[in-house]
């Protein structure tokens, strides 16, 4: 697994196996270094049919074929349709209203930026990029490294220095600092419940984006 992480390509360990390595106990993670208040946040625990009826109002309105140079109004007005039938599943889920604008923004900018390669690539008469490869980018954007430095007693003479990092989902890894190097551990326990969701969802439209221009 891999993240950009200020400027560069780093390989992350996922969190267990990282325990594994050097022998930490299983509170070891990011939620023994910052730990999230759950109180009043949404949950999409119980919100299955009504995730599964927003998904189905997306693709039906990206159905019909259309010049590529109108999606970029159309994009618009896909985040904005998001925005809407995320407000009407709101008493299921519970959001807060600046919840709800923050996911329909990075909704707009990711499909922004897939748009943008659609049009590079037809002016240049090449192959689309992969939707991975996008929304990879994308995510790695956001990323940022926090500067909050916690000191963790590792050894009876090596203490390790940990940096919590972050994307557009919430705390998914820790910068490690060894006597001897830097490793990163990938652990999103804390993450945004939906990030699957999202994924897959950016996904399908892009899909259907793909077919429809």
């Amino acid at each position: 697994m891999q993240f950009v992480i200020e400027g560069a390509v780093r390989d992350f360990t996922p969190i267990k196996q990282f325990r594994q390595t050097y022998e930490l106990p299983e509170t070891f993670g990011v939620n023994q270094f910052e730990p999230k208040d759950f109180t009043g946040l949404g949950s999409i625990e119980n919100a299955g049919a009504e995730l599964n009826i927003l998904r189905a109002a997306l693709l039906e309105a990206i159905r019909a074929p259309r010049p590529l140079s109108a999606w970029m109004t159309e994009v618009t007005d896909l985040a904005t349709l998001f925005r809407s039938k995320l407000l009407q599943i709101n008493p299921v889920v519970h959001l807060k209203e600046i919840e709800i604008d923050f996911a329909t923004a990075g909704m707009h900018d990711m499909l922004q930026a897939l748009i943008y390669d659609l049009i590079r690539a037809r002016a240049s008469r090449q192959t689309p990029q992969p939707f991975e490869a996008i929304y990879a980018n994308w995510l790695h954007s956001s990323i940022k490294l926090s500067q909050t430095v916690h000191l963790y007693p590792y050894a009876e003479r090596e203490v390790w220095e940990i940096n919590l990092l972050t994307h557009i989902y919430g705390r998914f890894g820790l910068q490690v600092r060894l006597r001897d190097g830097v490793v990163y551990a990938y652990d999103p326990a804390l993450a945004c419940p939906a990030m699957g969701f999202m994924a897959t969802l950016l996904s399908d439209i892009a899909a259907a984006i793909y077919q429809a221009g």
